[in-house]
């Protein structure tokens, strides 16, 4: 019966368009559905309790604020950053409050751009009605805290334009190809920690590094995880090394941030590739176009948190001795620019 229906939708190119119509439409509902579901339950600052991922967001946005302020026009200051001052010391409390660690980079980070708020208040000081509330508040946040001197902000920066740089880089690009097939060698992890410590150096949407990465080296994990993408037929038996790339969905305030997890993690994505690259690693991403379902069933043995929206997957090892690559021609940068000068 199967067989003589396909026949007959064949032998009418109308209903077979219909059809196609009808399944697209119902994939994009179910993937809107799910998005939406996703959006209102996760990118969400004003419910309790939030997640560390979601605190340290919160934080790094409000101080990055006060950064980026005291980095404008410092031959002309003035009074800026009001809001942005309050908003980290009442989270600098919550994060007290909540036991977090006074140790971690974020909160260090947030003490030292408080500082120096603090000590251009004394340049650029704020008007008679906000200035003892302002200033006390400050104050008294910053009271007992410890100098960080590695993390004073803003720090001087050293522009530079080395045609060894960029040769460098273009090298590197120009070696940097999606290899399929891999040595069975285990991939050494300091390699892998030193690429990640380079990448996360890559810029991010007021400094919230979303990105996060999950790795998985044992053989039933990786095949079970590649079981559910179509893309690494023939060669997927040879991965050493997988990677499920990321980004923490608790990070972004709300929906109108919804695009903004993609690209940050894609701009790490790029850093870390470049960075395995430069060690002898070589790297394939496998892109996850699935259904909810499948997406929701990968997460769960792969134990991956319910924030966490998953981007894509990365096969990384030691590439053959033979292996080949496609050429992938590249466009002409005539198609892909336009200047308007």
């Amino acid at each position: 019966m199967a067989g003589i229906i396909s026949k007959y939708l064949r032998s009418k190119p109308k209903l077979v368009w219909l059809k196609r119509r009808i399944r697209a439409w119902h994939i994009a509902l179910a993937l809107f559905r799910h998005d939406l579901v996703r959006s209102v339950q996760l990118n969400d600052w004003y419910s309790a309790p939030l997640s560390y991922g979601a605190r340290s967001a919160q934080l790094l946005f409000w101080f990055h604020k006060l950064e980026k302020g005291l980095s404008i026009n410092p031959q002309n200051p003035r009074f800026f950053g009001a809001e942005a001052a309050s908003e980290t010391c009442s989270k600098l409390r919550s994060w007290r409050e909540e036991g977090l660690s006074l140790r971690d980079p974020v909160y260090l980070g947030a003490i030292e751009a408080l500082r120096s708020y603090r000590t251009r208040l004394s340049i650029t000081p704020p008007s008679s009605d906000l200035a003892d509330s302002l200033i006390a508040d400050i104050d008294a946040v910053l009271d007992g805290a410890a100098t960080t001197e590695s993390l004073r902000t803003p720090i001087k920066y050293h522009a530079g334009s080395d045609e060894v740089d960029i040769q460098t880089l273009e090298k590197l690009q120009i070696r940097r190809r999606s290899v399929r097939d891999f040595e069975s060698t285990p991939v050494r992890i300091e390699i892998v920690e030193r690429a990640l410590a380079s990448a996360i150096l890559s810029p991010s949407a007021c400094n919230r590094q979303p990105w996060r990465m999950h790795f998985y080296a044992r053989r039933e994990d990786i095949d079970g995880l590649l079981a559910f993408q179509n893309g690494n037929r023939g060669f997927g038996h040879t991965v050493p090394l997988l990677a499920v790339v990321a980004f923490d969905a608790s990070s972004f305030f709300d929906a109108t941030e919804r695009s903004e997890g993609f690209l940050d993690t894609g701009l790490f994505l790029m850093s870390f590739l470049l960075a395995l690259e430069a060690q002898g690693l070589s790297s394939c991403c496998l892109n996850w176009c699935v259904t909810p379902q499948t997406d929701m069933s990968a997460r769960k043995i792969a134990k991956i948190p319910d924030s966490h929206t998953i981007v894509t997957l990365l096969a990384i090892g030691v590439a053959a001795g033979d292996a080949v690559v496609p050429a992938s021609p590249r466009r002409s940068i005539n198609d892909i620019s336009s200047w308007q000068c």
